[in-house]
């Protein structure tokens, strides 16, 4: 693909994330997003067979950059003092947020907007959980192994943990409008932080 191929498809896809944000992927048409990035009709099908196919590539993008910080994060949980996992945590916090934060239009589309589409990107959607929960699942372990945390089981907390981020980053986006990613992360550490303590589960 030339330099300018990639320039019109990068215009195409920029144009798509701010017609699907602000009109819904269901009222949202082809001729909306060609209006937005100034190209013709005919060129949107160079590149795209329909809105569906290049909602997925939103989407797969957004996926492979919160992927991608998720394996960069892989020894969160593996330092050699609970002080260490908390600078290891709050850096990938700090990271996730400022990465929701930049791409928060992405992020809506992916989260919101596809997940009430399930038919069409249930599978996408779908994937970003899966794959996360376990990655996180993965990591616990380490942590756990070495007495620093403690939980019955990783897959229930890589669960609530991505819960937690879908739920609570939407609603300081949404609700909130603006955030200290600095303050907000340190307490999102700080609150996972104590559920994953050293202390087991009474059994009565």
């Amino acid at each position: 693909m030339s330099t300018k191929q990639a320039r019109t498809k990068r215009q195409l896809v920029s144009a798509a994330i701010d017609v699907f944000h602000e009109n819904g992927f269901q009222k949202s048409r082809i001729s909306d997003i060609v209006a937005k990035a100034g190209v013709a009709q005919g060129t949107f099908y160079i590149y795209f067979k329909s809105k569906e196919e290049i909602f997925h590539c939103i989407c797969a993008e957004f996926k492979t950059m919160f992927m991608s910080l998720l394996d960069d994060a892989a020894d969160m949980f593996t330092g050699a003092s609970i002080e260490d996992i908390r600078r290891d945590l709050h850096r990938f916090i700090h990271e996730l947020i400022t990465l929701f934060t930049a791409n928060y239009k992405m992020a809506r589309l992916v989260f919101v907007e596809g997940s009430g589409h399930a038919g069409k990107f249930g599978g996408i959607y779908e994937s970003i959980y899966a794959d996360f929960i376990g990655r996180i699942a993965a990591y616990l372990p380490v942590g756990q192994q070495r007495g620093h945390i403690a939980f019955e089981d990783a897959e229930t907390e890589a669960a609530f943990l991505i819960g937690l981020f879908d739920s609570s980053l939407f609603y300081f986006m949404r609700v909130k409008h603006h955030i200290d990613i600095d303050n907000l992360s340190r307490r999102m550490t700080d609150f996972i932080l104590g559920g994953l303590t050293k202390q087991q589960p009474n059994s009565d």
